[in-house]
């Protein structure tokens, strides 16, 4: 075999070019983590409300806006929980069931809440905003905001089948 001479272990001295030199102690106060915060408020509001989600839509009303929307869209909360942030209303039990299985951040891509007739009803949340969409299982036939979202969509698939 020709080459450098090098074997495939890196030379300490080339450690220092990829930040592997000396490790320093840092105090722990010198860092701020965002996720600690986050935990620490996801923690308070649970002390505080429980499994309540109209106590845990009222806490979040009153974050401040970026650590708000951080928590809505993390692993901290789940679907239903965000879900009833944005509508404020109890749908049935299968849907609630459907929604507290999956955590806030799968409502980026889209949350089953209902199949009705040949169509999907799922819950999204896209650029700080709750939709409730309509798909035939492939695309996204239309969706529906505010706080009549979940029945217009319910009415548009019943239309439609």
């Amino acid at each position: 075999m020709t080459g450098t001479g090098r074997t495939g272990e890196a030379d300490p001295d080339d450690l220092d070019e990829y930040g592997y030199a000396e490790e320093k102690e840092y105090d722990e106060a010198e860092w701020y983590e965002p996720a600690d915060e986050l935990e620490a408020t996801s923690d308070a509001i649970f002390e505080e409300c429980d499994d309540d989600v109209t106590c845990i839509a009222e806490r979040l009303d009153g974050l401040e806006d970026e650590l708000r929307w951080e928590l809505l869209d993390s692993n901290l909360l789940n679907a239903w929980q965000v879900f009833y942030y944005f509508y404020r209303f109890v749908p049935d039990a299968l849907v609630r069931e459907r929604l507290e299985l999956e955590p806030a951040i799968a409502a980026r891509t889209g949350v089953l809440i209902e199949e009705r007739g040949l169509f999907e009803i799922l819950f999204f949340v896209k650029s700080r905003r709750g939709f409730i969409g309509v798909s035939d299982g492939e695309s996204l036939l239309a969706h529906f905001e505010g706080a009549e979202a979940f029945s217009e969509a319910q009415s548009y698939a019943d239309r439609n089948s």
